[in-house]
């Protein structure tokens, strides 16, 4: 009787090692990645248009790229993003004829515009918090030849808006360089870098595994057979 028993003890314990070998507890060393970021889709470029401008420029020919911007402002932006690229401001518009000042008023910029005019919901700065929507310069510059101005997009030469692009990015303290173009507006952040997303330990209590559940049933089942068995034996 003693024989058995201490077989099937020893049979009980080599499950609950077994069992305990496959659980599995949740360390505190666990590493949980944090959700990676995901990429923003830009939509496709429109057209570009042709090199040929409605903008009359009167500048010597070596003017720089900043002289030039400035005179597009002057001529294409400043009535609506004001002369400091305020916006369109109640200040602003004050210094205007009293007829004028009122921008959304009926058959003016409002939704009934006569058929050469156009509707203009909103005419934001171009100086300080705005800007940070774009990520970098070479964003802005792709918003304002494809977007801008608001009655004409795109009407633009790429020339007039680099320039003008240089120009804003000047008004806001940066600088834009001698010359900017698609490689050196790349590389001009307007709005901080996102930090990439960093692994965390993540602690957690200490959770007991299915399988060592399971391992438990096991052994105790075993032990009880081990101590039927044994009572039947005795009791024969």
């Amino acid at each position: 009787m003693q024989k058995s028993l201490f077989v099937f003890s020893a049979l009980a314990l080599v499950v609950f090692a077994a069992g305990l070998g496959v659980s599995s507890w949740v360390s505190p060393d666990t590493i949980i990645p944090l959700q990676q970021p995901t990429t923003t889709v830009t939509p496709d470029t429109p057209e570009m248009p042709p090199e040929e401008s409605w903008i009359i420029i009167d500048l010597p020919a070596d003017a720089t790229q900043l002289e030039f911007g400035a005179e597009v402002y002057r001529l294409v932006c400043k009535a609506c993003h004001g002369d400091k690229g305020q916006g369109l401001t109640d200040d602003w518009r004050a210094q205007w004829d009293p007829r004028d000042q009122n921008c959304w008023q009926s058959k003016c910029h409002a939704r009934n515009h006569p058929p050469d005019g156009f509707y203009m919901p909103i005419s934001p700065a171009v100086v300080g918090p705005p800007l940070k929507i774009f990520g970098t310069a070479l964003d802005l510059y792709n918003y304002i030849h494809t977007r801008m101005p608001w009655h004409d997009p795109g009407s633009m030469t790429e020339k007039e808006s680099w320039s003008v692009t240089a120009y804003i990015l000047k008004i806001n303290d940066v600088d834009p360089g001698s010359d900017l173009n698609a490689i050196t507006a790349a590389q001009i952040r307007l709005r901080a870098e996102v930090a990439p997303p960093v692994d965390v330990q993540v602690e957690e209590p200490n959770r007991i595994s299915p399988y060592w559940v399971v391992a438990l049933i096991v052994v105790i089942a075993l032990i009880f057979l081990g101590i039927l068995a044994l009572n039947r034996r005795s009791t024969d």
